[in-house]
């Protein structure tokens, strides 16, 4: 039986779990800020020093080497952008999934509780009926313990996948860049 007591406790609870969420979530905005505004003051310096080489270039060979260059940092930069910023949401994503877990495992309790509390008040000879409900209450667990384990293994395969898919564009940036500059160099 929920009494008040009962409701204000849950609802309590659901406060602080929002305000956990909202406190996390915060704090990941703070961090893309950072990465965009490092990221920000580097591609200002970058851009910097990349003008200064371009209008002191010599040939058309050692310009056209300046842009291939600069293209590629831009590539691996972008990369690692994007690297960098799939690690942030990766983690808010963990974090809200530890406390979307948690949350789920307190309701759980709380829903086995008040079925035990409902079945103590069951008449005499209701046994079988009782057996039924604790059966499909262990089925339940186990379904739910199975779904989460489903998506906890495939959030993770995402993310290795995406992981994989940043780290071979950041080698295919640098291989690209090599050709580039030997065929740069051959063309001389």
């Amino acid at each position: 039986m929920m009494n008040a007591d009962k409701v204000i406790a849950t609802h309590k609870a659901q406060l602080s779990a929002l305000h956990e969420m909202t406190s996390k979530a915060l704090v990941t905005v703070e961090k893309i800020a950072q990465l965009n505004l490092d990221t920000s003051k580097n591609s200002l310096a970058r851009h910097h020093e990349h003008t200064h080489s371009l209008l002191s270039s010599k040939d058309i060979k050692e310009l056209s080497k300046l842009h291939n260059n600069a293209l590629h940092d831009l590539a691996e930069k972008a990369a690692a952008y994007n690297h960098d910023l799939f690690g942030i949401a990766v983690g808010l994503g963990n974090e809200f999934g530890e406390l979307i877990e948690a949350q789920m495992a307190d309701a759980q309790k709380q829903f086995v509780a008040a079925v035990e509390a409902t079945m103590k008040n069951v008449p005499q000879g209701a046994e079988p009926v009782m057996d039924v409900v604790k059966s499909a209450l262990t089925t339940a667990n186990e379904a739910m313990d199975s779904v989460q384990n489903v998506v906890k293994q495939a959030t993770e395969s995402a993310q290795a996948q995406l992981i994989a898919l940043s780290e071979n564009t950041v080698k295919a940036a640098k291989a690209s860049k090599a050709k580039a500059e030997k065929s740069v160099d051959q063309a001389a």
